[in-house]
């Protein structure tokens, strides 16, 4: 007799994304997320200047200190970052990755020659180097495995997707849209006089206003929370007016001229400035250990 022993692996991250924003946009000017397994889990930013949890299942499981603790981290932080984007504005117009660090052979990339200045400034401050390193390989991970195991339940919940049929006019294809679950696997398709079409299946499936005259159609999302079904009829579809989805393009038009024109004037005002000014201006972020 020989015994097989079955090891099912699963795989989870870690992510901290900081945006920074010139004070042009209206938006905060900094902000911090922090995502475990692609959903956020912390939050702040400028406006609030608070550390505030995305998910509840994480209040009851850290310190008590926790939240001070962050908060004042993210503020330092918000700080350097202010003064980063105001130099790097103030110099270049920065379309491309500036700086990138290579953890394995302990040292920053520059991919655009305005980032060499920054990158030798970083590379000689061995310290910080270490402190990145140690921050990377340990800290994180010791974070990752903590979140893991608080989220232990959640991560294990099943959430029953939002199905809704869509449609622009009464002229266009019918759209069968599926949001909100949990976990990631789905599977979508539509039905045919109470046959399956499993043709092209994706989240987002069209059928013509002529076939849905014709036929009987649904719209069938398999998912491991519940299943659902939808009929496809004249009560069923949700439709957009054209003079809403008007007014929504041109709200985002005008929204992204203000912000181009707010980041784009100082780059006209400044282009004559040296290169080696805003890398050796730009500071290094602190360490954030949430």
């Amino acid at each position: 007799d020989s015994t097989v022993i079955i090891l099912l692996l699963s795989t989870h991250s870690l992510k901290y994304f900081y945006t920074a924003l010139p004070q042009s946009t209206g938006l905060p000017e900094f902000s911090a997320v922090t995502y475990l397994d692609e959903e956020p889990i912390y939050f702040y930013d400028s406006s609030s200047k608070e550390v505030v949890s995305r998910q509840e299942w994480v209040k009851g499981d850290v310190d008590p200190d926790f939240w001070r603790r962050n908060t004042q981290i993210l503020m330092a932080t918000e700080k350097v970052f202010k003064v980063n984007i105001d130099t790097a504005r103030d110099c270049f117009n920065q379309t491309k990755d500036f700086l990138i660090f290579d953890l394995k052979n302990e040292r920053w990339i520059a991919p655009v020659r305005q980032g060499l200045p920054t990158k030798i400034k970083w590379d000689a401050n061995v310290p910080q180097l270490k402190a990145n390193i140690h921050y990377l390989t340990h800290t994180c991970i010791e974070w990752l495995k903590k979140y893991v195991s608080y989220q232990r339940r959640m991560l294990q919940r099943t959430v029953s997707p939002q199905v809704t049929l869509l449609q622009k006019e009464p002229s266009n294809p019918v759209t069968c849209h599926a949001t909100g679950f949990y976990p990631n696997a789905i599977m979508i398709f539509w039905g045919r006089d109470g046959v399956e079409i499993h043709d092209d299946v994706v989240t987002h499936l069209t059928v013509s206003p002529e076939d849905l005259q014709k036929h009987k159609y649904s719209c069938t999302v398999q998912h491991s929370g519940d299943d659902v079904v939808l009929s496809a009829n004249r009560d069923s579809i949700r439709r957009n007016s054209r003079n809403t989805q008007g007014q929504y393009i041109t709200m985002v038009i005008l929204v992204m001229f203000v912000i181009v024109i707010g980041t784009s004037s100082p780059l006209h005002h400044y282009r004559h400035q040296q290169t080696h000014k805003c890398g050796n201006n730009l500071k290094h972020p602190v360490h954030q250990y949430i």
